[in-house]
């Protein structure tokens, strides 16, 4: 297939370079054109926008382990994919089994931004394929040295050019890919517009005349959930949009995103742009209690009605629909500075190739595979999880055909995607609620902004002396023996006989020597963490969770290969490997057969509490308050013990 086969000139050698955006081209045709108003400048204005605003998300790179002697090592005869979160594994890694039943593809639980990778390249384990959602050029430059070129492979045709463009760096290098894209826009709540005889908004005018319309009537025009930090990112740049799409706005994001150190502020822009904040936190009625507003609170808050809109991405506008007897509608964000309007974009994940992987062809080419796997129409729909999507490989069409209200915007690409450093999230957050509860003017939350923003990491306190080294690849019996290391260590702290978990909450190698708190909390899968439960059951039900976990543990999820297995502790157990996946032939505990009408008490998750549930309905599973598999692991190493030495959990026949 034409994806495996490089462009001519052949494979390019990585250079340490920032990422830049170039946009002298479109920059030429807006500057040139006599008409500001002219409909084929505003096309170009739109698609320049579209170009330096890229596919982005964070991540500040964390110090504190220290090198040691290499002992662990990642298996190199099989392709390892790292994927951000575990909705992921459940939803593309199957499709990519399917439809490469025949490759030896490993998929393990990576983490939403670099730092997991950053870590594995100081000790020269960095994966085959990485994933994160959280990214820029800026906080990635430490793994530029080590990533494959994509531009010399023709993957790279599939793409807009916009969106290839914004991911070259000055070598004309292109060593990150956006997978798609997905809209983020205002929810409104149509049936409590009409209700009130309140228009919907065209422009921003008609919104801010919109949420009075709610006040005046007691309804709460808004419940964004400003207690989260990235609807705090989000409202700084959908209140200014217009600002941030402005050439001002986009000189300052090209520069920002390839700052070695320090980001230079362009003043005049960005007290245009907390102004224009401050404004639209004030037309839209938020005040000192939205601080608190969580999520699941902000949802509640619209799902009964008590206010008119909400924000989020097409599936939860779905969720929403299921919930409520009204009509929804999207409404885009509206520029304060023109009537023109625009879809909020947030990126599914970027994805990056080790660049050993040039020196396999078979395993490289595996990898495209996967990467084609990944942009096929299929590939989108299951990462954005639904529909909804915006698509960035021109073979396969936009899919917003289910996303109404939006069709002007993404006709006219007025997409913007959001500038998410990692800074800018917690920035974002102390900026808008110092706005919020008044202990900040618009000068005071800019410098708070910026400051954050170019604010030094401080150095952390190492926290654990690691004595031993675990690796989280398969061993030859087919465990893990980092993940049994973690797993065991949490059970016993929590006095319990067993546990069992999935394998995916589970991320990387324990390495030898001092490691801090924050590279603890990187062992387990701190994008998609899990609460604790405790329950005390009978062997024979041990039985049946194990059994009922290898046939059917969730509706999404189904074990087909060894790499999918459960991590055990206080007990082995043994499988069968069968044509299509794998059955349970017994349960060891103390290497006897498990006495089935024994009480054990068993640690589980989410995932494993829920396949207990099916089975007995009426057993009495108790949650650990809100401690999760990632606080007790990394509480259990501030308290300065060594890890639980790995267990022999697993057995499979042929």
């Amino acid at each position: 297939m034409s994806l495996k086969r490089p462009i001519a000139g052949g494979e390019s050698c990585l250079q340490d370079s920032f990422l830049r955006c170039y946009f002298i081209d479109v920059t030429i045709m807006i500057l040139s054109g006599k008409n500001e108003e002219n409909k084929s400048m505003k096309k170009a204005k739109r698609c320049l926008i579209a170009v330096v605003s890229g596919v982005l998300v964070a991540t500040a790179v964390l110090s504190g382990c220290g090198q040691s002697k290499k002992e662990v090592s990642i298996n190199d005869d099989h392709l390892t994919v790292y994927l951000w979160e575990n909705r992921l594994m459940k939803n593309i890694a199957p499709y990519i089994h399917e439809q490469f039943p025949d490759q030896d593809i490993e998929f393990i639980i990576g983490n939403n931004d670099t730092d997991l990778y950053s870590y594995f390249k100081e000790h020269d384990e960095l994966p085959d394929i990485i994933t994160v959602r959280r990214f820029s050029g800026t906080d990635a430059q430490d793994l530029q040295p080590y990533l494959m070129d994509f531009a010399s492979y023709d993957v790279v045709s599939k793409y807009y050019s916009y969106a290839v463009q914004y991911y070259k760096n000055a070598e004309d290098e292109i060593q990150w890919l956006p997978i798609c894209g997905i809209p983020q826009t205002i929810i409104a709540n149509k049936t409590l517009f009409d209700q009130y005889g309140v228009k919907i908004p065209e422009n921003y005018e008609e919104y801010v005349q919109a949420c009075q319309q709610f006040y005046d009537n007691g309804i709460k025009p808004y419940s964004m959930d400003l207690g989260e930090d990235w609807s705090n990112n989000e409202i700084i740049q959908a209140a200014a949009i217009g600002e941030f799409t402005s050439l001002d706005g986009i000189e300052w994001r090209n520069g920002a995103e390839t700052a070695a150190d320090e980001v230079k502020f362009d003043d005049a822009l960005w007290k245009r742009i907390f102004s224009e904040t401050s404004q639209f936190l004030k037309d839209s009625h938020f005040g000192k209690e939205d601080i608190n507003i969580d999520v699941d609170t902000g949802i509640q808050m619209f799902v009964e009605g008590k206010s008119a809109m909400f924000h989020g991405h097409p599936t939860v506008m779905q969720q929403l629909q299921k919930q409520m007897d009204a009509e929804l509608i999207r409404i885009p964000y509206f520029s304060q500075t023109s009537d023109e309007s625009y879809v909020y974009m947030t990126p599914s994940l970027n994805i990056a190739f080790n660049k050993n992987l040039e020196k396999d062809r078979e395993k490289l080419d595996t990898a495209l595979d996967v990467l084609d796997c990944m942009i096929s129409e299929e590939g989108q729909k299951l990462i954005a999880d639904g529909s909804g999507v915006i698509s960035l490989n021109t073979d396969v069409p936009t899919m917003m055909q289910d996303v109404p209200g939006l069709e002007e915007e993404i006709n006219n690409n007025a997409v913007y995607i959001r500038y998410s450093a990692q800074k800018s999230f917690d920035a974002s957050l102390e900026a808008v609620h110092g706005l919020l509860s008044g202990e900040m003017d618009e000068t005071q939350a800019y410098d708070a902004f910026r400051s954050t923003m170019n604010s030094k990491d401080s150095k952390e306190e190492t926290t654990v002396n690691f004595e031993n080294e675990y690796s989280i690849s398969l061993n030859d019996k087919n465990g893990r023996d980092a993940a049994s290391s973690i797993l065991t260590t949490i059970r016993e702290e929590k006095d319990a006989q067993l546990a069992l978990a999935p394998y995916y909450y589970f991320t990387s190698s324990i390495y030898k020597g001092e490691c801090t708190c924050s590279r603890v909390g990187l062992m387990t899968a701190k994008s998609s963490d899990t609460p604790l439960y405790l329950a005390k059951i009978n062997g024979k039900e041990i039985y049946e969770l194990a059994e009922k976990y290898l046939a059917d543990s969730d509706e999404k999820f189904h074990i087909t290969n060894k790499y999918e297995l459960p991590i055990a502790s206080g007990m082995k157990i043994i499988v069968r490997q069968e044509e299509n996946g794998f059955s349970l032939k017994d349960i060891e505990v103390n290497k006897k057969k498990i006495d089935k009408e024994k009480e054990y008490s068993i640690l589980l998750t989410d995932t494993t509490m829920s396949v207990l549930k099916k089975i007995n309905p009426e057993c009495e599973i108790r949650r650990l308050g809100n401690t999760t598999l990632s606080s007790a692991w990394t509480a259990a190493m501030e308290n300065g013990q060594q890890p639980s030495a790995p267990e022999d959990y697993i057995e499979v026949e042929q």
